[in-house]
């Protein structure tokens, strides 16, 4: 089913685009959030339209994005974690931590649903997050997980009474 995409989305694309999904994503969720419109002749040209209208504002705000890119691109992101004896982390990183730690280091406020996580991260490594700032502003940041590993609990002796 083709959509007309109403907001920038990390996966589908960018707002405006026209993009071919399947018909049940885009009747139970992208339609009733009103997130996408359904891709007519009419709504086309109205979105071309409209999208003409906003392209001195979308100039400036893309310059302003890609400052923030900028600033972004000197980061790394670095997290510890507690982790069993396997090196399983106990849980995962999430996005929200992920913009937290990006507003500490870079000063920048940016929703987590502009983040991406490749993977759940469970295990110590190297991975990359992908951040979509704005239309054709894409950062992807370095982040590295490393393991405080908690030492095994030992076993306490149990004190038995004994009676008389």
């Amino acid at each position: 089913m083709k959509i007309i995409l109403l907001e920038d989305d990390v996966t589908l694309g960018d707002r405006g685009a026209v993009v071919e999904v399947k018909k049940g994503h885009a009747v139970n969720f992208l339609l009733p959030t009103k997130k996408a419109i359904i891709a007519t002749k009419g709504n086309v040209s109205m979105m071309q339209n409209t999208m003409q209208l906003q392209n001195k504002k979308i100039a400036k705000e893309r310059e302003q994005h890609q400052k923030d890119a900028d600033k972004l691109n000197e980061i790394t992101l670095e997290f510890a974690a507690k982790a069993g004896v396997s090196g399983q982390l106990y849980g995962t990183i999430t996005t929200d931590q992920v913009v937290e730690q990006i507003k500490e280091k870079a000063g920048l406020e940016i929703s987590r649903k502009k983040v991406a996580l490749s993977t759940h991260i469970k295990t110590a490594g190297t991975y990359s997050v992908k951040i979509k700032l704005f239309s054709g502003v894409n950062v992807t940041i370095p982040m590295t997980v490393a393991v405080e590993l908690e030492e095994p609990k030992e076993k306490k002796e149990k004190k038995r009474k004994i009676l008389d």
